[in-house]
C-alpha cells in the first residue's frame, strides 16, 4: 500500500474503557469477594493476581477451587452472576469518568480518528457522556471471557466490526495482559496501570498514560502516522 492510499485509510483508536478509565479491576474485586463468599471461595487482590487474571474467567475459577479443595456445581451461574453485577457497578461508576478523558475523546475524533469504546456498562449511559460525538464514535458490549482483560481475539473483532485494519488502530488499555492481546492484533498500544495490575508486564506499549488528558491526542497521531 502506497503512503498516499495508506493516508486515506480511516485510523481508529479502541478503549478498554472498564479498565482503563472506569475503576474496574477494584470493582471486579469487591464483587468476586461478595459472590465467591457465597459459593464458599476466598478471593483477595493477592489471589485474584496468581490464580485468575491472564486467564478465562472458567480457568482462573478452576484454579482457585483447586487451590481452596472446593468443587462448585454451578460454576457458569457464579460467573454469570459475577459477570451482571459487574455491569451494573460499573454503570454506577459512570460518574467519576473525567471531563479530560471526554476532551481526549473529541479531540481524536476532531483529527478523524474513528473511537470504538469497549465496556460492559450499560451502552447507553456510556454514550450519553459524549452527546454529539457523530457517527464516528461507537460504543460495543464487551464479549470477552478473559477475567480483567481483553484477549487478542477481542481487540481484532473490534477492528474488524468497525471496518478498520488492525494495524492502523491505537488501543488505550488497563492491563498488561491487554497491551500483550493488543501487540498480537499489530495495533500500537496505550496503557493506565492501576495498583491491582501494577506488576503485570506492559512492554511493547507505546505511551504509559499518567493521566487522561487532551494533550494525548498528539500521541495518538504520532502512533497512527496522521
Amino acid at each position: 500500500m502506497s503512503d498516499l492510499i495508506e493516508k486515506r485509510v480511516q485510523r481508529g483508536m479502541i478503549v478498554e474503557f472498564d479498565y482503563a478509565v472506569l475503576p474496574g479491576h477494584q470493582l471486579l474485586l469487591e464483587v468476586c469477594k461478595e459472590k465467591f463468599a457465597a459459593a464458599g471461595l476466598e478471593i483477595d487482590a493477592g489471589l485474584m493476581a496468581r490464580y485468575m487474571f491472564g486467564k478465562s474467567f472458567m480457568r482462573g475459577l478452576n484454579a482457585l477451587t483447586a487451590q481452596q479443595r472446593k468443587t462448585l456445581e454451578e460454576p457458569n451461574a457464579l460467573i454469570s452472576s459475577c459477570n451482571a453485577a459487574l455491569s451494573a457497578a460499573l454503570t454506577g461508576a459512570l460518574s467519576s469518568v473525567s471531563a479530560d478523558f471526554v476532551a481526549f475523546v473529541r479531540a481524536t475524533l476532531a483529527r478523524g480518528v474513528k473511537v470504538i469504546i469497549i465496556s460492559r456498562a450499560n451502552a447507553d449511559a456510556v454514550r450519553a457522556l459524549f452527546p454529539d460525538a457523530g457517527e464516528k464514535f461507537i460504543v460495543q458490549t464487551d464479549t470477552s471471557s478473559g477475567f480483567g482483560f481483553l484477549g487478542w481475539d477481542v481487540w481484532r473483532r473490534a477492528a474488524r466490526k468497525n471496518e478498520l485494519r488492525e494495524r492502523l488502530c491505537v488501543a488505550v488499555t488497563g492491563s498488561g495482559f491487554s497491551v500483550k492481546g493488543v501487540l498480537t492484533s499489530s495495533m500500537g498500544a496505550m496503557y493506565k496501570d492501576s495498583p491491582l495490575v501494577a506488576y503485570q508486564d506492559f512492554s511493547g506499549g507505546d505511551v504509559a498514560i499518567q493521566k487522561f488528558d487532551v494533550s494525548l491526542v498528539n500521541d495518538v497521531a504520532r502512533i497512527l502516522r496522521i
